[in-house]
């Protein structure tokens, strides 16, 4: 794997890079998000690698600029304080996983090649995914609902592709949290319930057609009413 570790401690960053790279894994190393956003930009990485104290307001701001902005890139956080309300919190902002600043160099390589092996073999390789008038380009990363851009944060987008994959099946939530946050034992009971809502608002909210349906007791799946 190519890495991008962003890590303002620069013995820990030592540590962990050469850590990967005893695996195997090609890394690049910047001590500030600024640089590694520019980094980013220049050359493509599998994974990056962001390390940051969830009490400091500066990695807080570029923590929310990597999950808004990149969606094609998995974003790793490791975090301080390492508290399990810290975990959930980041996630459900838009990490695609995070561990401790102590994690074993085992677990942090296991989740790793987790996130590699979603980012290439989870989502379709078509470019477009289409039901009714809702239009999602593969390729752009972009919605279109009746022709207008729907502006979605990286983890609706995924749990959005992840149901037009399968539209017309039922989802569970179990399901939906091992496939989309691929970490569904740091999740809060309630955030698939919350995510949906996000989607149904900026989704169904302005359309009479409503296409995101609860199965009570099941799950979820987005289709075409019957009624329709």
């Amino acid at each position: 794997m190519k890495l991008l570790l962003i890590d303002s401690e620069v013995s820990q960053a030592d540590w962990i890079r050469r850590r990967l790279e005893i695996e195997n894994n090609q890394v690049m190393v910047s001590p500030d998000w600024h640089t590694g956003w520019m980094m980013a930009h220049q050359s493509h990485y599998d994974i990056v690698l962001l390390a940051m104290n969830l009490q400091d307001s500066v990695q807080l701001s570029s923590f929310y600029l990597w999950a808004v902005e990149t969606h094609d890139v998995p974003l790793l956080l490791i975090i301080s304080p390492d508290t399990p309300a810290n975990k959930a919190w980041v996630l459900e902002s838009g990490a695609d996983d995070c561990v401790g600043n102590s994690v074993d160099i085992r677990e942090l390589m296991a989740r790793l090649y987790a996130l590699y092996r979603r980012k290439a073999g989870h989502f379709t390789t078509r470019s477009e995914l289409s039901i009714d008038d809702l239009n999602v380009n593969l390729s752009e990363k972009s919605v279109y609902r009746a022709g207008k851009r729907i502006n979605l944060l990286p983890r609706e987008y995924y749990l959005l592709v992840f149901l037009m994959e399968n539209k017309g099946r039922v989802i569970s939530k179990k399901e939906i949290l091992e496939t989309v946050w691929n970490a569904a034992d740091a999740i809060r009971p309630n955030t698939v319930e919350v995510y949906i809502n996000y989607l149904r608002n900026k989704i169904d909210r302005p359309s009479t057609t409503k296409l995101i349906h609860t199965v009570v007791g099941m799950g979820y799946v987005i289709r075409i009413p019957d009624d329709v």
